[in-house]
């Protein structure tokens, strides 16, 4: 019986050991994260120089942290989205444009025009912000279809303004 609690404490501190490492090791220390899944042709290995591209437009802060999918994965895209640990999203337009007659984007307005942007209006308000044309995606060498860029309501308010700043250098043409 000794034996038997003996191994269920060990048991017990491994897991908390792991539990701790996992929570210590979790989450992005960057003040804003992007998330990118392209339709055709990602760009995946010009991660390093999309973050440089944007650090050298931002400046020191907001810092950045970019991921892109490899391929476009429908149901990773889903998990990512309900997660919503990511700032900024960039997907294919036909997704954006299913996800923003459901609601839940943060309004752009603030920081860029509507006028400049119309197809990424919805009620009214700039939620999206195509990103084909953009500089920053053209440098990577991106060549595929429309993707558009948003940040969705889930993001806590102190991480708003970090992402938004991301998403209007983003948007340079």
């Amino acid at each position: 019986m000794k034996a038997l609690w003996g191994r269920m404490g060990l048991l017990a501190a491994a897991m908390a050991f792991l539990l701790a490492v996992a929570t210590a090791c979790g989450g992005s220390k960057a003040d804003a994260t992007v998330f990118m899944m392209f339709p055709q042709n990602s760009p995946f290995n010009k991660q390093d120089e999309v973050v440089k591209t944007l650090t050298a437009k931002l400046g020191e802060k907001p810092t950045v942290e970019v991921s892109i999918s490899p391929i476009f994965e429908m149901q990773k895209m889903i998990v990512d989205l309900a997660a919503g640990d990511w700032s900024v999203y960039v997907l294919p337009k036909e997704q954006f444009d299913g996800f923003k007659k459901e609601g839940g984007f943060v309004p752009l307005d603030d920081v860029l025009k509507k006028e400049d942007f119309p197809d990424g209006v919805y009620d009214g308000q700039l939620v999206g912000v195509p990103l084909k044309d953009s500089k920053l995606l053209k440098d990577a060498g991106y060549k595929g279809g429309e993707v558009y860029g948003f940040i969705i309501q889930r993001l806590k308010e102190g991480k708003r303004e970090a992402a938004k700043q991301v998403l209007k250098a983003m948007a340079e043409r």
